[in-house]
């Protein structure tokens, strides 16, 4: 009968063990990750007069490139011919 040896026992075990460490490796980060890319004042959508706006947020207005060109230059349908 043929039996392993101890130190082959071992590397088995940490073959099985090491993916289960790695996700528990990269879970911890993705929490540190999330928890410290919060944003202290979320943004929401309200009604004005001249239709729905996105009120609050970490971005300003100035921080948002406006489209440039005509609004058809950036939709995919208008540019099929």
């Amino acid at each position: 009968m043929d039996t392993v040896p101890a130190s082959d026992a071992r590397i088995t075990r940490l073959a099985r063990a090491l993916p289960l460490l790695l996700a528990a490796l990269l879970a911890l980060g993705a929490v540190g990750t999330v928890g410290s890319a919060g944003c202290d004042d979320p943004a929401r959508y309200v009604s004005t007069p001249d239709g729905i706006a996105l009120e609050g947020g970490c971005l300003k207005p100035a921080e948002i490139d406006p489209l440039v060109g005509e609004p058809s230059d950036h939709d995919a349908w208008s540019r099929r011919g």
